[in-house]
C-alpha cells in the first residue's frame, strides 16, 4: 500500500537556505512518497541480515566487499555487450578496446560499491557529512535563495543519490522523481534510505504538479537526463555522439516556472570519504519564435553539461544501459546486432 505524502507544515516551508537538518528532515518526511508493508517476511528477514551483517564492517570493509561485487559482475561479464556498444559510440577511435573494457570495470566496481550504501545510511553519522566535502556550496546556496526552487539535471553517475543526501543534509530541500520498483522490499528500503539522507521521494507517475508545487516552495527537484525514453516521452537530441530519446520535461519545467536548472556529481575519494561538486547552471537559451525547437535546443544545452561530466570521469557512469534504444523513425537500434 503507497501512502500519499501530506500537505507540508508551515514551519517546513520558505527560506532563507539552508535550514536546520532537522527543518530539511520535517519536511521531506511530510512530502516524500511512503510505502507500507504486510508480509514478505522472508525476503524482509534477508535483506534485514544483509543489512545487519553491512552495518558490522568498517566502511574499509564494506568498500572491499562492494569491490568484490562489481569484480564479480565484471567476470560474469553482466551486459558487457551493452556496455561495449555505449563505450563505441561515445567514444570511437579515440580509446582503445583495453580501455574502453577498463571503463567496464571500473563502472561495475563503483556500482557495487554504490549498492551497498543503502545500507549504511543509518551508519552516516555528523562526522560522516562532516567529512563529505562539498564544492561550490556557495553557488547553490545562492540559487536556492533566489526562491525559484532548483532542477537538478542529474545521471547515474559516481554516487548519484549520495550526492544529493550531501545538499539535503546541509539543509536544503531536495527531492528525486523516481519509479515505483516491482519489488516491494527493495523499494521500501530505498525510499527510507533516501529519508534517512533527508532526500525525498516524488513518485513518478503524476508527477508534475507535484513537482511544481515543490519548486514554488524552493524545493530542489532531480530529474535524471541519461536514461532512454519512451518515444512519446523523450525529445531526439544527441547524446554522447548519437542521437539518443531524451527527457523533455526538465526543459518544459525550466521554461514554465523560470527555475535555474544545475549540474552536479559525487563521487568517492576513499572509503567513507566522497566529495559533492556542483560543476554548473545551465542557462536558458530562448527561441520564442519556436517553442518546440527551444525545448530541444535547451534539452540538448543541459545534456552537454552531464556530458561533460561523463567524458572528463567514464568511470563512474552507468554503461550497462540501453541507452540509444529508442531512436528516430528509420534509424537502427544499436543493441539489435
Amino acid at each position: 500500500m503507497q501512502e500519499q505524502p501530506n500537505a507540508p507544515t508551515e514551519a517546513a516551508t520558505g527560506g532563507p537556505f539552508p535550514w536546520t537538518r532537522e527543518r530539511t528532515r520535517q519536511y521531506v518526511e511530510e512530502m516524500t512518497r511512503h510505502r507500507e508493508l504486510k508480509g514478505h517476511w522472508i525476503t524482509r528477514m534477508l535483506i534485514g541480515m544483509l543489512g545487519g551483517f553491512v552495518r558490522l564492517l568498517s566502511w574499509k570493509g564494506t568498500d572491499r566487499l562492494g569491490t568484490g561485487i562489481g569484480y564479480l559482475l565484471y567476470w560474469l561479464r553482466v551486459r558487457r555487450d551493452v556496455a561495449m556498444i555505449n563505450l563505441d559510440i561515445a567514444f570511437g577511435d579515440r580509446k582503445t578496446k583495453a580501455e574502453k573494457n577498463e571503463i567496464y570495470k571500473q563502472s561495475l566496481l563503483n556500482l557495487g560499491r554504490h549498492v551497498l550504501n543503502y545500507l549504511r545510511v543509518p551508519l552516516m553519522d555528523d562526522q560522516f557529512w562532516q567529512d563529505f566535502e562539498f564544492a561550490n556550496e556557495n553557488l547553490l546556496r545562492e540559487i536556492y535563495n533566489r526562491g525559484k526552487g532548483i532542477i537538478f539535471i542529474g545521471g547515474h553517475i559516481g554516487e548519484w543519490e549520495i550526492a544529493a543526501g550531501r545538499v539535503g543534509m546541509a539543509g536544503y530541500p531536495i527531492a528525486i522523481v523516481a519509479k515505483k520498483l516491482s519489488n516491494p522490499i527493495v523499494d521500501k528500503l530505498i525510499l527510507d534510505a533516501r529519508v534517512g539522507m533527508n532526500l525525498g521521494t516524488v513518485a513518478h507517475r503524476d508527477s508534475m504538479d507535484r513537482v511544481r508545487e515543490g519548486l514554488q516552495r524552493g524545493e530542489g527537484i532531480i530529474m535524471a537526463i541519461d536514461q532512454n525514453m519512451k518515444r512519446s516521452q523523450g525529445v531526439f537530441v544527441e547524446w554522447l555522439g548519437r542521437t539518443a530519446s531524451t527527457v523533455r520535461s526538465n526543459a518544459w519545467l525550466a521554461r514554465e516556472t523560470g527555475t535555474p536548472v544545475v549540474a552536479g556529481f559525487a563521487y568517492r575519494c576513499a572509503p567513507g570519504r566522497y566529495r559533492l561538486e556542483i560543476t554548473e547552471e545551465v542557462p536558458w537559451e530562448p527561441h520564442p519564435e519556436d517553442p518546440d525547437e527551444e525545448l530541444v535546443i535547451n534539452t540538448r544545452n543541459q545534456a552537454k553539461a552531464v556530458e561533460k561530466i561523463i567524458y572528463d570521469h567514464p568511470e563512474l557512469w552507468h554503461w550497462i544501459h540501453r541507452r540509444w534504444k529508442v531512436q528516430p523513425k528509420g534509424e537502427p537500434n544499436p543493441y539489435e546486432k
